[in-house]
């Protein structure tokens, strides 16, 4: 039988750069852990300056304590020109840092102008909602299914590198879905810090969609909302979260009523979807609705004005407008964040304002 010798080992661990070295030369071919898998694959779903930026980080800090021990083995003379570096210098790692710099001041940068978008859209009345989960649970057609769009969503890892923001229509409540790249197992820290950016799009939202891929086996599924959990709780500070349970229609009833039986402990809020074929998108709107920032409620009138109309107007672009009546005054019934009820309080309009 033809024997073929592989051309690249990928280990499940994290391996140190002497295991790199070594168990290269016992293969013979290109040795590579997880982490520098999941580098490539970014870099290959990276399309724009942004991610490739972010790509680029995750790599450099992943080369750091890399350059300090091929460094050391140099200087020990030891396997020099390893990796066909050659002389290696430890002004290489002064390089390295010097460009993580540079790219973490340009990513600083755009997390500001982030920071200003997102408090300008609370401002407007808009609730940020953001899909998290495991990669490949599903995010990114449910992200299609429930806001009518068409983001890539392929059966492969990390398709959503930048996060993607539409507006979700919850009947008179205005919100805002992000969808934003997927969790893995024992997420570094250097990789966790490089996707900051990414990320903040989850922590910094009112109400966070953890989407599970209900159709795998149950200690799968602990496992990945286990991953997902310590990658959320230390850092939502309270923000509610809704487990989206998709797939359904991978499963008969009684299959998924004993996989809940084992997860459900897991599973806050569940909702049961199929996004493929959207089902359940309205219940998972309603949970959505329950689950977002308190509004109130208040009645009051304007003047039948051209100023009391100009008022009007304003407040449909900023809540919801339950009920107009007009006469010598227009009387409305009106649902709004409490920032735009104070603001509607402190006018007091009369008749003749």
């Amino acid at each position: 039988m033809k024997q073929r010798r592989a051309g690249k080992v990928i280990f499940y661990n994290r391996l140190s750069t002497i295991q790199l070295f070594n168990i290269s030369e016992i293969c013979g071919c290109q040795v590579i852990d997880k982490f520098q898998l999941i580098l490539e694959i970014f870099a290959k779903r990276a399309t724009t300056r942004r991610s490739k930026l972010q790509v680029e980080l995750a790599r450099l800090r992943y080369e750091i304590p890399r350059a300090r021990a091929i460094v050391s083995l140099v200087k020990k003379e030891e396997r020099a020109g390893f990796m066909g570096l050659g002389d290696y210098e430890d002004a290489y790692e002064q390089d390295l840092k010097k460009r993580i710099t540079r790219i973490e001041e340009e990513l600083e940068s755009a997390g500001k102008d982030d920071e200003s978008l997102r408090a300008f859209r609370h401002r407007k009345g808009f609730s940020l909602v953001a899909l998290a989960g495991y990669t490949n649970a599903g995010k990114s057609t449910l992200f299609n299914a429930i806001v009518d769009e068409s983001v890539e969503a392929q059966n492969m890892l990390f398709t959503t590198l930048v996060p993607t923001t539409r507006a979700l229509d919850l009947g008179g409540r205005k919100a805002l879905l992000t969808d934003t790249v997927g969790f893995i197992e024992e997420l570094p820290h250097w990789l966790v810090d490089a996707f900051k950016s990414t990320l903040d799009e989850i922590f910094l939202s009112d109400l966070i969609l953890l989407v599970v891929d209900v159709s795998e086996r149950p200690d799968i599924i602990l496992q990945k909302l286990s991953t997902s959990h310590d990658t959320l709780w230390d850092r939502i500070q309270g923000v509610p979260v809704i487990t989206v349970l998709n797939k359904i229609d991978l499963l008969e009833e009684s299959e998924l009523e004993a996989v809940m039986e084992e997860i459900g402990y897991m599973a806050p809020n569940p909702v049961f979807v199929s996004a493929k074929k959207k089902i359940g998108m309205q219940e998972l709107k309603a949970e959505i609705t329950k689950h977002l920032p308190a509004w109130s409620f208040y009645s009051f009138s304007l003047p039948n004005s051209e100023k009391g109309m100009s008022i009007l107007s304003w407040l449909y672009d900023e809540g919801i407008v339950h009920r107009v009546e007009y006469g010598e005054q227009i009387s409305v019934d009106y649902e709004a964040r409490e920032d735009i009820i104070n603001r509607i309080k402190s006018l007091e309009l009369g008749p003749d304002e």
